[in-house]
Order: C-alpha cells, then structure tokens, then sequence
C-alpha cells in the first residue's frame, strides 16, 4: 500500500505492548496498539455516592437496557478488533 510506518514496544508493569503508527489521508497520526493486553483498573476504590436530592431510578428497564448494549458492545467490539488485526497484518506484509 506504500504507507510510511514506526513501530514501538513499550513496556507498562512488565506487559509488553506493541504500537503501530502513521498517518492517515487526512494527515492525522493514527496510533494502533494491542492495549487490551492491560489491565483495566478502577479509578478509585471508593463508591460514588449519588446526590441525595437524585431521583429513584427504575432499576429493572436500566437492567435491562444494560444488558442488551453491553451484548451488542461486546459483539460489535470483538468484530472491530478481528478486522484491526487483519489490517495491521496487512500494512505489516
């Protein structure tokens, strides 16, 4: 394809991660990396506490709403990161 690429590795708590960069048509760099090998860690290890003058919300329609986007996130995510691996192979060879 005749793009101009770096590659980095960069280790984070002894995970190493490997990085792809360059730049697209538009001239904006595009980084792609295979963080997902990181741990995701919580901001904090305190609760948020919702405000008390907050209104009661319907827990069981929010259940579900949840549920179903975090299926289609899910599913959408893992399709997303399968054709990421065959561009990068791709741009690599």
């Amino acid at each position: 394809m005749g793009i101009e690429y770096i590659t980095a590795v960069v280790i984070d708590g002894g995970i190493q991660i490997d990085q792809l960069f360059f730049h697209d048509s538009d001239g904006y760099m595009i980084e792609i990396c295979d963080c997902q090998k990181l741990p995701v860690l919580p901001l904090t290890t305190q609760p948020l506490n919702k405000p008390s003058h907050a209104a009661p919300i319907k827990q069981k329609k929010l259940r579900s709403v949840v549920s179903a986007t975090s299926i289609c996130s899910a599913v959408e995510t893992d399709w997303m990161m399968e054709n990421l691996i065959c561009d990068i192979v791709d741009i690599a060879f």
